[in-house]
């Protein structure tokens, strides 16, 4: 069902799931630049926000880099903990690992995380460019599951099972039937569901992880069920 037609001030994901699936990318252009007072454009821009956001989420949650920025780039120490990870001794940024592959100090690095100093035009390039690497390429997610696996909480459900939760709207037949609403829906996962959940981000990357997530609840929550946004997920207990 179409959101009321108040022009918004900006345009989210909540603004678009009455015209389609956001999660699947299946917003109607049209009929939400009608609905919202919008141009197309503008329609078009805020659905590519809201899969970027999207696709952030996966990341983290399978990576464990809580303020990884792969997508968006709206975050330079995010950028950069998702290109370079974490610092040895717990920081939020890898500074040595930054600093070899830009040819920069570490301390260079360290202001450009804290955004007391900014990089160059060429840098920044490189910096965008080797986070979005972390998930448009098969090494970079295979990275990120390693990550997953190594952890605490991965090896524990990768051993024993866990629950796996998502947030977001919601519910039988998704976008088409009118019954989904912003929910948070949790269910039970098995080490081999964990490792088939980690292989379809590997393998297909945003969408392939999507599409588990889809006929992983469709078969073991409610028969049916689909996704209209995926606000967040996880493994576990709900943070």
């Amino acid at each position: 069902m179409a959101r009321n037609n108040r022009r918004r001030s900006r345009i989210d994901s909540n603004d678009l799931a009455g015209y389609g699936s956001v999660a699947h990318g299946t917003v109607n252009i049209d009929r939400a630049a009608r609905g919202l007072g919008a141009s197309k454009t503008e329609v078009r821009q805020a659905l590519r926000q809201a899969q970027a956001a999207q696709s952030n989420t996966f990341y983290r949650r399978i990576s464990g880099k809580s303020e990884g920025d792969s997508t968006e780039g709206t975050s330079m120490r995010g950028m950069l903990q998702a290109a370079f990870g974490r610092g040895p001794r717990g920081g939020a940024v890898d500074a040595r690992a930054a600093a070899q592959s830009l040819g920069v100090s570490t301390g260079t690095v360290r202001r450009w995380a804290a955004g007391t100093q900014k990089p160059s035009p060429s840098r920044l390039a490189s910096i965008r460019q080797a986070a979005r690497q972390v998930t448009t390429t098969k090494r970079g997610r295979r990275s990120a599951t390693a990550d997953f696996r190594a952890s605490a909480k991965g090896s524990q459900a990768l051993k024993g099972g866990s629950k796996i939760w998502v947030s977001g709207e919601q519910g039988v037949g998704g976008a088409d039937q009118g019954y989904a609403r912003d929910r948070r829906v949790a269910t039970t996962i098995s080490p081999s569901e964990i490792e088939a959940m980690l292989r379809a981000y590997e393998d297909g990357g945003d969408s392939g992880l999507r599409d588990w997530m889809t006929s992983f609840f469709d078969g073991k929550y409610v028969e049916g069920w689909d996704f209209v946004t995926i606000d967040d997920f996880g493994i576990g207990i709900p943070e």
